[in-house]
């Protein structure tokens, strides 16, 4: 209770609301639809994680394992995080200074005797953010002012804490909007509180495809008729683009937290959605028709630029050809990137995925 009550005063008692966005946890509070959703699932003991689906898939198991998505929740240790791990001592332009003590990680104000509060979780893959996270012991989340950038090897305020007044630490959250942050980043959490299980951690087999402990248990003694997981290949791709917009964004989610409808770049499902391109598909052009869940999205424009053609094409002219260059650099004029987090000094750009013409818009 006395490492509750500490944190609680360094952090703050702000009750604010946050949307984890992208490869870390990098939200705007005053965004954020004021009943969390998806609800948590209560039916832990079914969940199995990744380790019982590797049996079976080992070959997707193995790509899937060295994803951003598989890595997006960890440990704040130096060994778990290896290369990602924050540096330790004075964090530049603040009052902040990160520390590992015995049991992990520490963030302290050093003019403030009770300006103290230990991190547990690392939210992100390193991609772009990574912010963190302690749990108290009533199941409320402690979120670090500060978010680190591996990459770029520099840190930035996590967004939506820009004009938190000096001395405080960070934020506290809520046990719902914990929950609702964490299912980003996690297969399952706990009913009654956030904070996943560590064999729950990252976006695992069971985030898309649904608990396995019945399909696991009906592979093993061989009877294939029961427990027979959903074949998400045969879903139509509009129920395939929500299932991602989950936790990339739908029209429901822009419209409930009143988002600027230019969002089409931070909510890539939504931005989809909205595109001719889907809407005169026939029910075809989903997330999955560019991008592979079980590995990270390709960074060649020629490789999107070939699911373009795929419709586009003078030789397959399932649509009109693009008349300004019908064979190539669709990418950049058609969904060309943006700044993602309008009112912070964070210089991360996103794709537009809302498929554009320009002379139309």
């Amino acid at each position: 209770m006395q490492r509750q009550a500490v944190l609680r005063r360094a952090l703050g008692l702000g009750m604010t609301f946050l949307l984890f966005l992208m490869a870390g946890c990098l939200g705007d509070p005053s965004l954020t639809p004021a009943s969390p959703k998806p609800k948590p699932t209560t039916v832990v003991e079914e969940f199995v994680g990744n380790t019982a689906c590797t049996e079976c898939h080992p070959d997707i198991a193995k790509s899937h394992a060295q994803s951003y998505h598989a890595l997006t929740l960890n440990t704040l240790t130096a060994h778990e995080l290896g290369t990602r791990v924050p540096p330790k001592g004075d964090i530049p332009n603040t009052e902040f200074v990160l520390s590992e003590q015995a049991k992990g990680f520490q963030v302290a104000i050093p003019s403030q005797t009770e300006a103290t509060a230990a991190l547990d979780l690392a939210v992100g893959s390193g991609k772009t953010g990574v912010t963190y996270v302690a749990f108290l012991e009533d199941g409320q989340m402690a979120e670090f002012r500060m978010s680190y950038f591996p990459l770029k090897k520099r840190w930035y305020v996590t967004p939506g804490q820009e004009k938190l007044a000096a001395g405080s630490l960070g934020k506290v959250h809520p046990i719902s909007n914990a929950q609702k942050c964490m299912l980003c980043h996690a297969v399952t959490v706990p009913e009654a509180g956030g904070k996943p299980e560590k064999r729950f951690f990252g976006v695992g087999c069971e985030s898309c495809h649904g608990a396995g402990g019945a399909h696991v248990r009906a592979a093993r003694t061989g009877d294939e008729k029961s427990g027979r997981m959903e074949a998400l290949g045969k879903l139509p791709a509009s129920q395939l683009n929500v299932r991602c917009g989950k936790c990339h964004g739908t029209r429901e989610d822009v419209a409930v937290a009143h988002l600027p409808k230019d969002v089409s770049n931070r909510m890539q499902t939504y931005g989809l959605m909205e595109s001719k391109c889907f809407q005169k598909s026939s029910d075809k052009l989903s997330c999955l028709t560019c991008h592979s869940p079980h590995e990270n999205a390709k960074t060649q424009p020629v490789f999107y630029e070939r699911a373009c053609l795929k419709c586009h094409s003078p030789q397959t002219p399932l649509q009109k050809p693009c008349p300004v260059n019908p064979k190539e650099k669709c990418i950049g004029c058609h969904m060309p990137a943006r700044k993602a987090l309008a009112g912070s000094e964070i210089p991360m750009t996103m794709a537009d995925h809302k498929i554009h013409i320009p002379e139309k818009d």
